[in-house]
């Protein structure tokens, strides 16, 4: 039980706090709930898509986990983030940084459920790394990627 929660609360807490201290309060919760959905979606999305890749140009694991698997989750966790941005979902910088840390946490949460339900190796270290390195890397990323979409969008001047 203790590596669930060390593999789950750290990024569930850190958007919580994010969430608790943006003075705007501009971000629903109805919002962050649609962002943690996509980022499972796209963690579930992810998964077969490695798959699927793998099999197909018969990638070595070491090749994939590298070298394709991160492309392709960085790109499918843009993509609710970017439909966020253009739709004008998105009212300030902060709030472009916590739905995407939203979007990650959604993405961190999926996996590391999908690895607690298939590793046996119970070991609190690799715990550890996954809830306080890999999770927190994933709602990172992603709200930086948030937070530079919405600042190139509002540097813009044409919106077509």
């Amino acid at each position: 039980m203790l590596n669930v929660a060390i593999a789950l609360v750290p990024v569930v807490a850190f958007l919580a706090t994010l969430l608790l201290m943006d003075s705007f309060k501009l971000v629903s919760w109805r919002g962050v709930g649609f962002a943690l959905l996509a980022g499972g979606l796209a963690a579930y999305g992810a998964s077969f898509l490695n798959l699927h890749l793998a099999d197909e140009l018969r990638l070595p694991l070491h090749v994939l986990s590298r070298y394709v698997a991160p492309l392709t989750e960085e790109a499918l966790k843009a993509l609710y983030v970017l439909f966020l941005v253009r739709r004008g979902r998105v009212g300030f910088l902060v709030d472009a940084a916590i739905l995407g840390f939203a979007v990650g946490t959604g993405f961190a949460l999926f996996e590391n459920l999908e690895y607690l339900r298939a590793l046996t190796d119970r070991r609190l270290l690799l715990w550890m790394v996954r809830g306080f390195g890999t999770a927190l890397l994933h709602g990172g990323t992603t709200a930086i990627l948030a937070t530079v979409a919405k600042a190139l969008y509002d540097r813009r001047g044409d919106r077509a």
